[in-house]
């Protein structure tokens, strides 16, 4: 009754995958966009005004369509973790890992045991409310982990954090890695872009597969050539608010 994670099986063979950043906090706009064709989307937890109520809504307002949603949690906490996976986020990214002790623990959250810490709950989302009675002893195989890289200690970790059992790829964020480097809000400077270079060739060396967010569309297809396959090429938020610019402009600029 559900399906195998494409995502998870498509970065496993280094595979693109273009996706979509959804900040507007919004079933009815991840719905809206879920049938534009991207391979995933990124709900946003920690920078835009979502919570767990409103995140499962948009996990079941896209549920239909042909895409894997990814969840960023604001934390790595565990019981955080535990209750996102509950509701059904089985891809989920994770800020700011520094080192593979974090990394080890994050993925302990989202394992039961043996394996990891996730505590066990017989009647969930994720089980289809109980109608999946093998869900607990294969739940491993689909969950997906993304760490991002975004810090100077993240970078010189970054083959360690990708060596971790259970890490699926490694996801630059842009802007918070600059500003941890010195240079505030400035991914283009070239000691953050070979720090992206250094986090690419770490993954790679491990077998894993590295993503980052680009709303710039000369800087998506830039990163996709430096062979970022995980690539966020947008946001929903920057879609509406470009296309209301505009539109506003436009009018605005006609002669009376």
């Amino acid at each position: 009754m559900i399906q195998g994670n494409k995502l998870k099986q498509n970065l496993a063979q280094n595979r693109r995958q273009i996706g979509l950043w959804c900040s507007l906090a919004s079933n009815v706009t991840a719905e809206a966009v879920a049938g534009s064709g991207f391979d995933w989307l990124l709900i946003d937890g920690e920078h835009a005004p979502n919570d767990l109520r409103s995140i499962m809504a948009q996990l079941q307002a896209v549920a239909p369509y042909p895409l894997e949603p990814v969840v960023r949690l604001p934390s790595a906490d565990p019981f955080l973790l535990q209750q996102y996976l509950d509701v059904g986020a089985r891809s989920i990214m994770i800020p700011d890992v520094r080192t593979a002790a974090a990394a080890a623990s994050i993925v302990a959250a989202t394992r039961y045991p043996p394996r990891g810490v996730r505590s066990v709950s017989t009647s969930i989302r994720a089980n289809r409310y109980g109608h999946v009675p093998n869900y607990h002893a294969t739940a491993d195989s689909d969950i997906c982990m993304i760490l991002q890289i975004e810090s100077r200690e993240g970078t010189a970790n970054a083959e360690a954090i990708a060596a971790v059992d259970g890490v699926d790829a490694l996801f630059i964020g842009p802007a918070d890695l600059s500003t941890n480097m010195g240079h505030f809000i400035q991914p283009g400077h070239d000691d953050v872009q070979k720090a992206m270079i250094a986090i690419r060739d770490a993954a790679r060396r491990q077998n894993k597969a590295v993503g980052i967010l680009a709303g710039v569309v000369a800087d998506a297809e830039r990163y996709l050539k430096l062979g970022m396959v995980l690539a966020a090429v947008g946001s929903d938020q920057g879609l509406l608010t470009k296309a209301s610019d505009q539109l506003a402009q436009h009018f605005k600029q006609l002669p009376e």
